[in-house]
């Protein structure tokens, strides 16, 4: 009796130890999860703080490019006639058809290709200017599909969503040769675009569009084409490549003709870079000097600087000298940062000139959705899209997503506001 008093004791003391080691573990799991929960609860906290900062500044944030322009344009139009003539035009940059948007707009039963979705979150911010313009870096021929090859719903989904003026005069126009350029100009004047950039049918390539009351000539050049060594005369004399022979015949006939304000759209500049190069102030200063009074530029597939410069007449002149793209699936996240540009001119009631009038833009991004969604690509207005990410509405983003666009609209504003 009393060896198995004394071995009952020796358990109690060895279940005490037990206890004492588990009390002392749970203890320290209490104190570790009440750390992480505190230390999970103090991220949330700083995250909801930077949201509402952001959120902040995303609503500060002007859509006027930079207050040089107002300044300058300030200086034509103090007084404002009820003669005045108002014309709203919006421009967007290339617009190119990849295979994977092949493979995002294909529907395998019908055997049919469908692009429509991914201009839907856009389509309301360009449909209500007298001209839309854009680059269409896309050629559309018989044959296999393939990247800057698509089939005329492509080009169909882009007129819907608002375009209605395209160049085709670009690095790309002769990849199908002669006739892929005649075939691809044949088939967007069907879809009811006005198609400018080619000399197909005349030795200038001038376009004269009556807008309102107002003659506005389109210009427009590429650098040049690609394997241009190994194309021939009959090809090459068919588009429209950059000289100052060229450029001063243009705008010879454009006058000629009647033309009371010269746009220029022109594929130039390095790809995938932010940076304008020697080639393209040059070519700017050129354009300026013979009397053109706006440059639109495009090729790098990103967004470049713009200013305003003045002519000789005193009268500024707006070069903007990337838009970026319409829509690509180019990897590099600066190629998904776009913009919709809208421009807005007046003709004076008074001494018939036509000013500048005034400039802003609307910031928009090609969102990816992942391999297996069904609707793969979409062009959205990035400044509202996070806004409302950053007010609590997570529907449709999610926060890489949303670092990815608050980083674009910050870099953005650095790019127009320097």
């Amino acid at each position: 009796m009393p060896r198995n008093r004394r071995n009952t004791r020796r358990r109690s003391i060895k279940d005490y130890l037990n206890m004492k080691t588990f009390l002392t573990i749970v203890g320290i799991l209490i104190v570790v999860i009440a750390i992480l929960l505190g230390v999970n609860e103090y991220q949330r906290y700083e995250d909801r703080m930077t949201l509402a900062k952001e959120k902040e500044e995303l609503e500060k944030q002007s859509q006027q490019i930079f207050s040089m322009i107002e300044n300058n344009i300030h200086q034509t139009n103090q007084v404002i006639s009820e003669k005045d003539e108002i014309i709203k035009m919006s421009a967007v940059g290339d617009a190119l058809c990849s295979q994977e948007m092949l493979e995002d707009a294909y529907d395998e039963t019908s055997k049919t290709y469908d692009f429509s979705h991914m201009f839907a979150g856009v389509s309301g911010y360009i449909n209500k200017a007298d001209i839309i313009m854009g680059t269409m870096e896309t050629n559309f021929t018989k044959g296999k599909y393939t990247d800057e090859n698509a089939p005329e719903a492509f080009a169909k989904a882009v007129k819907e969503s608002g375009i209605n003026l395209v160049t085709i005069s670009h690095n790309h126009s002769l990849d199908q040769g002669l006739e892929g350029l005649k075939n691809t100009k044949a088939c967007l004047e069907r879809l009811g675009y006005q198609t400018v950039g080619d000399k197909l049918e005349s030795e200038n390539a001038v376009t004269i569009r009556k807008v309102k009351s107002t003659n506005i000539a389109f210009l427009t050049y590429t650098y040049g084409v690609n394997n241009q060594k190994q194309k021939t005369k009959e090809e090459l004399n068919a588009i429209s490549l950059y000289s100052e022979k060229q450029v001063k015949s243009d705008i010879a006939k454009a006058k000629e003709q009647g033309a009371e304000y010269i746009c220029v759209m022109i594929h130039w500049g390095d790809a995938i870079s932010d940076t304008v190069n020697d080639s393209q102030r040059e070519m700017a200063d050129f354009l300026v000097e013979n009397g053109v009074d706006m440059i639109l530029g495009a090729h790098p597939s990103v967004v470049q600087p713009m200013e305003i410069r003045k002519n000789k007449e005193g009268k500024n002149v707006f070069i903007a000298y990337s838009i970026g793209t319409y829509i690509s699936t180019l990897a590099d996240d600066d190629a998904k940062v776009e913009l919709v540009l809208n421009i807005e001119l007046r003709k004076s009631g008074q001494d018939g000139e036509v000013y500048l009038n005034k400039i802003d833009y609307t910031p928009i991004y090609v969102l990816d959705n992942g391999q297996e969604a069904r609707n793969r690509y979409q062009l959205i207005d990035m400044k509202n899209t996070a806004t409302r990410y950053a007010s609590g509405d997570t529907n449709g983003i999610n926060r890489e997503t949303y670092d990815k666009l608050v980083k674009g609209l910050r870099k953005l504003e650095k790019l127009l506001t320097e």
